[in-house]
């Protein structure tokens, strides 16, 4: 938790970026808390903490929106932050116990963190062609970088745990994500993203 407070802290003293630059910041970097979660944590119990609490505090954030800079200002966007600490209990929960299953946890995570956070950042400033799919408002540009951005990051988590790669299997989870992403919204990609990621992994690849 000390880890993600710190990011927190960060994000509250980035206000003078773009809006939504702190929200976007955080969003990327609260997902390694799974990197060094699994390196120090050996009890799942006490990984568990974590989530749980965030859970609790990101909803009484969107009720009474005491850090506005983890929010958006789309009010029902904000929802997208509980899903994200939802999402990650549940991995959690899941995955945390077994280490061969670490990253089967982490890849979901990570695919959530950076693809969606960078396909955030490259939508709202370099997103030139918009499109709506059941609601969901993106940018085409936007969706390649969620593309490219999953499939950097699960590409060096399993080059960083198994020393091999499949970029077939890569891309494959690398454009579920995308379309999961552009089908979503008022974020709850921020818990279907990470699910199928990991859900997918675990069928395609372990």
């Amino acid at each position: 938790m000390l880890y993600i407070g710190l990011i927190i802290g960060i994000a509250t003293r980035l206000t003078h970026l773009p809006y939504e630059m702190s929200r976007t910041f955080a969003h990327i970097m609260v997902a390694n808390w799974w990197l060094i979660a699994t390196w120090l944590i050996k009890d799942t119990r006490l990984a568990l903490v974590a989530p749980v609490f965030f859970i609790l505090f990101n909803s009484l954030n969107v009720a009474y929106n005491w850090i506005p800079a983890i929010n958006s200002k789309r009010r029902h966007s904000n929802w997208g932050t509980i899903h994200y600490a939802i999402a990650v209990l549940l991995i959690t929960a899941l995955t945390f116990s077994t280490p061969s299953l670490h990253i089967v946890g982490g890849v979901g995570l990570l695919v959530m963190a950076y693809g969606d956070g960078f396909a955030a950042i490259i939508g709202q400033f370099f997103g030139k062609h918009p499109y709506t799919i059941f609601k969901g408002h993106k940018t085409l540009e936007g969706s390649f970088a969620m593309f490219v951005a999953s499939m950097f990051v699960i590409g060096i988590y399993q080059m960083f745990v198994f020393q091999n790669l499949n970029w077939m299997h890569i891309g494959s989870l690398a454009l579920v994500a995308t379309l999961v992403e552009a089908i979503s919204p008022h974020g709850i990609d921020n818990l279907f993203i990470p699910m199928l990621v990991s859900l997918l992994y675990f069928i395609l690849i372990l």
